[in-house]
């Protein structure tokens, strides 16, 4: 009985892979309209960069849980979160380390507007901004997926408790305001370059 479960569990587990994994052009993130249940689809996924098309960022342990859901006709929603790690460069002693990331994802699917005039003439709501269309009968969470790992992307990321660069107290200083270099204790990161101008006046 045991082994008959087992074979059912991994019939099941290997249909699942090939739904989620096998549908349109390979995109693991492409969910054809007619694979989506009335009571929705729970999606569970690992990614790698490359399942996002021209990934620009370096991460790892991408991981995307939520749920497909039909609210009307023409209308597809997902609810869920993104996960993951990105290896980041610190904006001030140039170490990089990694920085965990979880953040929520909600998008709204609805089809392409038919011949509605010149864009002048569309008026955008608050939720359009959040909108992203069904082609050829399937959503693709690739693009949305893609942007929201870049909005979680630190402007100015930071070595997370201590500096791990080679320059402790000028990360230091930096960080609280003081200055390097002129005037100030001389930033270590330019010792290569001091004797440039010496050099070349002799």
């Amino acid at each position: 009985m045991e082994a008959r479960w087992a074979a059912i569990s991994g019939a099941y587990a290997r249909l699942v892979e090939y739904l989620l994994r096998g549908n349109d052009m390979g995109k693991i993130l492409q969910f054809p309209l007619a694979q989506i249940p009335d009571d929705g689809l729970d999606v569970s996924l690992d990614l790698e960069p490359d399942d996002l098309e021209e990934a620009w960022f370096r991460a790892s342990g991408l991981k995307l849980i939520g749920k497909l859901e039909k609210t009307g006709s023409d209308e597809v929603s997902f609810q869920g979160r993104l996960s993951g790690r990105f290896l980041l460069e610190c904006s001030l002693g140039l170490a990089e380390f990694a920085h965990p990331f979880d953040e929520p994802l909600a998008v709204y699917f609805s089809r392409m507007p038919q011949d509605s005039g010149s864009e002048d003439e569309v008026e955008l709501n608050e939720e359009d901004l959040e909108v992203a269309y069904i082609e050829n009968e399937a959503v693709d969470l690739t693009t949305p997926v893609r942007d929201q790992i870049g909005l979680a992307i630190p402007i100015q990321p930071r070595c997370p408790d201590k500096c791990l660069g080679e320059a402790p107290d000028t990360c230091r200083k930096l960080d609280e305001g003081e200055s390097v270099g002129v005037g100030a204790e001389s930033d270590p990161r330019w010792g290569p370059l001091k004797d440039w101008g010496r050099q070349d006046s002799s």
